[in-house]
């Protein structure tokens, strides 16, 4: 029966000024960049007592403020008894009794005992720096303010030995390790745990083969001679200087390692001359078998002992290509203990459990984050998420706000109007914008709501689909979608073509079109070829035929005469088969070239970018000059 660190509260720490999060075995943490994952790490390590390197800017401090030393930081840490499948249990093994003993466990507690950890992150006057104070928490409360903590307390011997986190950051690669002796490969290389008179035997056969080296080949021992004239020229009479071609102790044979792969029938090469995306996950791999020698050491010792693990891991999946992504997460879920993997990979949270994805964001200069509540839907719910969100547009957990639109009509031209309205491409500012075809707004609003990602809607004015949305925003909001100034509906059974006729960008259509085809009479041409033909025949409400007793139809012929036929023509030439795809993007940047600011932004567009003021403003999102005239104008 093991351990596992079951609740984490952070306060004051970095960005994060207060977190709540509840961890499993292995947790991945997703959102965008700087905000606040490798902070959420840091803090880990520091209250299992790995990281001590502590510093002033460690403590968060908001907009303005000048870092008082009165203020600190607090991490608190619960570790719950768990079973062999990592279910929390009531009680601790003997182990963990031995290990904790009675001055860290807390009992009493209606779901069964815990140890409670308080680390504070606090100046320390006699010191002039800033210090780790630990204390154990009697009684877990409803938040950091309503802790009960104990006096000052240190971890029990057992517990650093019993207890380990091990780290890796994203700037990590192998050939460096090898030449590092605090790296993971360097540690486990330099530990030799051979008998004396064994270590001794091979030393001096390590210098027997050095000097043989260097007495056959005549260039190195010229080299040796001429250098050897050093200990002369700095004054050092008795001075002697050695060529080592191979590490002469034990403990150095890190210095001189190298690690060769040979690809199929290809040639062995160091793997120096690999690329970085071999040479990552090597260095990952080193880790974990670091890891599984230091657990076997410790049961080599005493069988009847336990270990914890925490592995933090920053973006396992740098450098590797997409294919071998898929692969990384079930490597990872392979290696022993407790995980938080931070990833900005659609691959990897493909590969993960809904339960383990944890959404982390960053508003005002503050870190929040959210995980997602697999209690509040039904597996079949579940599994749709996962089959038609996660596996198909996972890079949306990545957004700060997503807007939800019909198609790829809308997905083509809404960024154009974005970036005219804003002057930012909305990739830019972590906006995503994606065209679900009208169907999947629940399924999308779900995952949306669970990771409290900001969300904008715009929708055609369909009957059908307007009760597609109003219906999904009540079931998973319970509000209605008339309350909502994020959804932007399109009025008169409009969709966005239609919208754009009414709205008066007839002529920059044509034009648009004709430019493109490289014929200014293309839209002319089409209209004129198809007019008073057959589109489709239509049932009536005649009696049927008394022969056949068949229902009576009627041809419905194109009629493009007048200005309302020339819309329909206008409008058909740009609906027609691969129409939208090809023409909707051209008309866009047709439209944001107009000379008049006040329509370069199509109505309903405009209203949803506004909309989204809010959210640009709070995030530093860049305006353009625009925005101010267009919104003078509306």
């Amino acid at each position: 029966m093991g351990i596992l660190v079951s609740k984490v509260r952070i306060e004051n720490f970095r960005s994060i000024e207060i977190l709540e999060l509840s961890l499993s075995t292995t947790n991945v943490l997703i959102g965008a960049n700087n905000c606040g994952k490798s902070n959420f790490l840091k803090a880990i390590n520091i209250a299992l007592g790995q990281s001590k390197n502590i510093s002033p800017e460690d403590i968060y401090i908001g907009k303005d403020e000048v870092l008082d030393k009165s203020k600190y930081a607090i991490i608190d840490i619960m570790i719950r008894p768990v079973d062999e499948a990592n279910n929390v249990v009531s009680s601790f093994s003997d182990f963990w009794i031995g290990v904790f003993t009675d001055a860290w466990i807390t009992t009493g507690d209606p779901m069964g005992d815990y140890v409670g950890i308080r680390t504070v992150l606090q100046y320390d006057s006699l010191r002039n720096d800033y210090v780790l104070v630990r204390k154990q928490i009697t009684d877990w409360g409803t938040s950091v303010s309503e802790v009960t903590v104990s006096r000052r307390k240190n971890f029990t011997g057992d517990m650093n030995t019993y207890i380990s986190a091990f780290y890796m950051d994203a700037q990590r690669d192998v050939v460096e390790d090898i030449k590092d002796r605090k790296s993971y490969f360097g540690r486990a290389t330099s530990r030799v745990e051979l008998p004396q008179d064994r270590v001794s035997d091979i030393e001096r056969q390590l210098n027997d083969v050095n000097a043989q080296i260097v007495d056959s080949i005549p260039a190195l021992n010229q080299t040796a001679t001429r250098i050897a004239s050093i200990a002369s020229t700095v004054g050092a009479a008795n001075g002697t200087i050695e060529i080592e071609p191979l590490a002469r102790k034990l403990s150095d044979l890190h210095k001189g390692m190298d690690i060769i792969f040979r690809d199929g029938e290809a040639a062995r090469l160091s793997v120096s001359q690999h690329g970085m995306g071999t040479r990552s996950w090597i260095s990952f791999l080193t880790l974990g078998a670091y890891v599984d020698w230091e657990k076997q050491s410790l049961l080599e010792d005493d069988p009847e002992a336990d270990s914890y693990i925490m592995l933090t891991m920053e973006e396992p999946e740098a450098h590797l290509h997409p294919q071998a992504q898929q692969k990384l997460y079930s490597q990872l879920c392979q290696f022993s203990g407790q995980k938080i993997i931070s990833t900005h990979s659609p691959s990897v949270i493909a590969q993960a459990n809904l339960k383990n994805l944890i959404h982390f964001e960053k508003i005002n200069g503050k870190t929040t984050a959210h995980s997602f509540n697999a209690t509040e839907y039904t597996q079949e719910e579940i599994n749709r998420i996962k089959r038609e969100v996660i596996s198909s547009r996972g890079e949306l957990l990545f957004s700060k706000a997503i807007v939800l639109c019909e198609g790829i009509t809308e997905e083509q031209v809404l960024p154009i109007y974005f970036g005219e309205y804003y002057g930012i491409a909305p990739a830019f500012c972590g906006v995503n914008i994606i065209g679900i075809g009208g169907q999947n707004y629940k399924t999308f609003l779900s995952l949306i709501k669970n990771f409290n990602i900001r969300w904008y809607i715009f929708s055609d004015g369909e009957s059908s689909t307007i009760r597609t949305v109003k219906k999904a925003v009540r079931e998973v909001f319970g509000i209605e979608a008339e309350q909502c100034d994020n959804v932007i509906i399109l009025d008169n059974h409009e969709d966005y073509e239609k919208h754009l006729l009414n709205s008066g960008y007839e002529s920059e259509i044509v034009e648009a079109i004709g430019n493109h085809e490289g014929n200014p009479d293309y839209v002319l041409n089409y209209a004129q070829t198809r007019d008073q033909t057959v589109t489709k025949r239509e049932k009536t409400n005649q009696p049927k035929c008394p022969t056949c007793h068949q229902d009576i139809y009627v041809d419905v012929v194109r009629d493009y005469s007048g200005p309302e036929g020339w819309h329909s023509a206008i409008y058909d030439c740009c609906t027609s088969k691969q129409a939208k795809a090809k023409y909707a993007a051209v008309v866009a940047e047709k439209i944001i070239s107009l000379e008049d600011n006040s329509r370069r932004i199509p109505p309903k567009v405009k209203d949803l970018m506004t909309a989204m003021h809010s959210i640009m403003s709070s995030e530093g999102g860049l305006r353009h000059e625009t925005v101010a005239e267009t919104t003078a104008n509306s």
